[in-house]
């Protein structure tokens, strides 16, 4: 199979997902019906329809409140496949984009987008069904190419729009959504309550209270999701062994990850890895908007 070049993915994967981080990433958020509330690492931002969102490397992005009409896709891709556009632009320029990750789009520029997506999408899906070498090869440099142009034509974009602000939170949001951040991050290694306190020199049993407050779940409870969230998408999307995962999410061995897994999930990790499509799991098709 073809490795993909990039990945797109719906808003009810990201809900359901309470987030991503973005590691060494890059990638957009277009909002292209209703409204929603939008956390990129602590800081937080109402985006409506045709609103862009930009992301660097090692950014938290959650959606935190949408309205029942929100609708929109992520896209995403290695920092390295954007190496050489990207160093093409000042310095300044890409601070001041992590500064402010969010514009709001005219019409005209929103149709711009879609129709680069639309092309970026059919070259893409061709590479992907290549058969001989050749073609793949080709067409992976195609598909490459239109990558990094895309990321010229929304630099473009950017600078020629105005920044959405930022929204205010009160004390008890800043400290519910540094957790959240942090557990996204940590969590593979670090499943304890009192490390997330200590990192906002909080006791435990406060940073639980403000956690419960403000979701209804305790903090243990949204370390073990996220847990499984991570240990979900090793399986389905990533070649790495069930002893390989175990290890990379610093269980003792294979089998105390095997229990963990089956407490939680009602099966073993290799019983839910034969259960699901990787590929089907890591595409999305981006609808027409109504």
């Amino acid at each position: 199979m073809n490795d993909l070049l990039y990945k797109t993915y719906s808003v009810d994967e990201l809900y359901v997902n309470y987030g991503t981080v973005s590691l060494d990433k890059c990638g957009l958020f277009l909002c292209r019906t209703g409204n929603a509330d939008v956390l990129m690492n602590n800081h937080s931002y109402h985006i409506v329809k045709g609103g862009l969102v930009l992301y660097t490397p090692y950014t938290f992005i959650r959606i935190v409140r949408r309205s029942d009409d929100f609708d929109g896709y992520l896209m995403e891709t290695d920092l390295d496949v954007l190496a050489i556009p990207i160093s093409q632009v000042p310095v300044m320029d890409r601070l001041f984009i992590r500064n402010h990750p969010c514009i709001q789009l005219l019409p005209e520029q929103s149709r711009r987008i879609e129709q680069m997506t639309d092309i970026l999408d059919s070259r893409h899906e061709r590479m992907l069904r290549a058969t001989s070498s050749r073609s793949v090869k080709l067409l992976r440099l195609v598909t490459q190419s239109l990558i990094q142009a895309f990321l010229l034509e929304l630099m473009d974009i950017y600078f020629d729009s105005f920044p959405v602000e930022e929204l205010r939170q009160d004390r008890e949001e800043r400290i519910f959504n540094a957790f959240l951040m942090s557990v996204h991050r940590h969590c593979d290694k670090n499943r304890s309550v009192v490390f997330y306190a200590d990192e906002q020199h909080l006791s435990p049993n406060y940073l639980s209270s403000v956690v419960k407050a403000k979701s209804g779940q305790t903090a243990i409870q949204w370390i073990e999701t996220i847990t499984l969230v991570h240990t979900k998408h090793y399986l389905g999307s990533t070649k790495l062994s069930v002893k390989e995962i175990a290890e990379k999410l610093n269980f003792p061995d294979q089998s105390t990850f095997g229990r963990y897994f089956k407490k939680h999930c009602g099966m073993s990790p290799t019983e839910y890895r034969k259960q699901i499509n990787p590929l089907h799991k890591s595409e999305y098709k981006r609808g027409k908007a109504t």
